[in-house]
């Protein structure tokens, strides 16, 4: 189920213990991280972006994980790999075979193997599949999108912290469901809404490569889902990947009337924006921002040191309220938004609430490491 809203409850609860943070104002935050100073990404990982940017489109190599990695457009393959030519023709495996190679590894463990190829990109993970679906995500993918480098992250994140999803909240993530959609399950179908269009995947529908799994860029038509989402036309011929982080920042819209029912603009924009606040979420209960809702004044008598005499001050003592965070399945409104804003308290836990998200987004940028752990 798509999550578009994030609340945050505080004090006594009631409508004025309540502030949004909506899904356009969120990813308008992830866009503006990633476009940040060659999007804040660790120097090792920036050098390996910077060659795979570098490399020729056609038949380029170069060298990752121990596996000569040969770049074919926005496609890859491992030299010497095997691989059926479906959706990609002999530019590059599949989504979904580059999940069914790497199916043999525990989540956990091929989650630490990726990190680790990230931290150091030289490290020998011996197995070309590996490096090739480390490559197909964190590479291509980033090239083209360069918000995918902190969401796919962020994914990690997730399945290796456990954390659960769905309307019972009973499913835990794994790499096939992050490769295809309906991994396993043959008859099962969904239908979606974007905007005013309807994609129905699955039995009786379009096929499930179509919809993708819940990598963002795992859907046919992601590259241009993300061009519509682009602030300017993206110039995918730069040569360094700084030139494209800056193409990467966000300046969507909350709906414009209370009530007004509103579907993220692509499949892209709401799987991204579904994983940014599952994992804010998430991290927001590793790790909860203090919030202050108001203050306690009192009446202190003070005796001056010198003279002796004693004269009435107003102390005022900072109030703090435990907060919960619960991701919603509908978007912000800007009734609720004005809303928001018109109250002080709700007003200052709403910008401490930004700030908090912010930092969290910079901090999950310039690490590779589980920050759920």
């Amino acid at each position: 189920m798509a999550i578009l809203g994030l609340l945050a409850e505080f004090g006594e609860g009631g409508a004025n213990g309540k502030v949004f943070l909506g899904g356009a104002t969120a990813l308008n935050m992830l866009g503006t991280t990633s476009a940040t100073k060659s999007g804040n990404i660790p120097a090792n990982w920036l050098k390996k972006l910077d060659t795979f940017i570098g490399c020729s489109s056609e038949g380029g190599t170069f060298r990752l994980a121990g596996t000569t990695i040969i770049r074919e457009g926005f496609y890859v393959k491992a030299e010497g790999i095997v691989f059926k030519e479906t959706e990609h023709g002999s530019k590059g495996p599949a989504y979904w075979e580059l999940g069914d190679k790497t199916a043999k590894y525990p989540k956990t463990e091929l989650a630490e193997m990726f990190r680790r190829i990230l931290e150091s990109p030289d490290w020998d993970c011996k197995d070309p599949w590996v490096a090739t679906l480390v490559a197909a995500m964190f590479l291509s993918e980033v090239a083209r999108n360069p918000r995918s480098f902190m969401v796919n992250l962020m994914l990690l994140d997730l399945l290796e912290g456990g954390v659960k999803y769905g309307k019972s909240q009973d499913k835990e993530l794994d790499f096939g469901k992050l490769l295809q959609f309906g991994s396993g399950q043959p008859d099962k179908s969904a239908t979606y809404s974007y905007g005013a269009d309807k994609m129905k995947v699955g039995k009786g529908g379009e096929s499930g490569t179509n919809r993708g799994g819940k990598l963002p860029m795992s859907h046919l038509g992601a590259m241009k889902n993300y061009e519509a989402t682009a602030p300017s036309k993206v110039d995918y011929n730069a040569r360094k990947f700084a030139q494209l982080a800056k193409q990467s920042s966000l300046n969507l819209k909350a709906p414009a009337e209370a009530g007004t029912a509103f579907h993220m603009p692509n499949a892209l924009a709401e799987k991204e924006c579904t994983i940014l606040l599952r994992w804010l979420v998430a991290r927001f209960s590793k790790k909860p921002p203090t919030f202050q809702i108001g203050s306690v004044e009192q009446k202190v008598e003070v005796e001056n040191a010198w003279t002796k005499a004693k004269s009435v001050q107003i102390k005022s003592t900072p109030v703090h309220a435990a907060v919960t965070f619960t991701a919603l399945r509908e978007h912000l409104r800007k009734a609720e938004w004005s809303e928001a804003k018109a109250d002080a308290a709700r007003a200052t836990v709403e910008g401490t609430l930004i700030a908090a998200a912010t930092a969290e987004l910079a901090a999950r940028q310039n690490a590779t490491a589980n920050l759920l752990s």
